[in-house]
């Protein structure tokens, strides 16, 4: 008996992880920094990426390292929604895989 509850259990987390997955794709997050816009969802899926024409007036070095900083802030921001997400269905238990 105690299968079969575990069982159960373990299909409406994946019901229920499913359905985050579905909300997370859904969620994008619009980040701003240094005036490059980065459009991202709170699966860490880059969407969009503009960057304002004087930037391109800069040295390469700088460009670069502006847009490694822009993605690396849009992608922290995902991954903090993903996982608040993730705590609201786990109830904060840590789960390998899923963060």
């Amino acid at each position: 008996m105690e299968l079969f509850k575990m069982a159960k259990e373990a299909m409406a987390m994946r019901s229920k992880l499913g359905d985050m997955d579905k909300k997370l794709k859904s969620q994008v997050l619009d980040v701003e920094y240094k005036g490059i816009k980065i459009k991202v969802n709170a699966k860490n899926e880059f969407l969009s990426f503009e960057m304002p024409d004087d930037l391109l007036k800069e040295k390469k070095e700088k460009i670069e390292k502006l847009v490694l900083e822009a993605f690396s802030s849009a992608g922290k921001k995902a991954q903090d929604v993903m996982a608040e997400e993730a705590k609201k269905i786990t109830g904060g238990m840590k789960i390998p895989g899923l963060m």
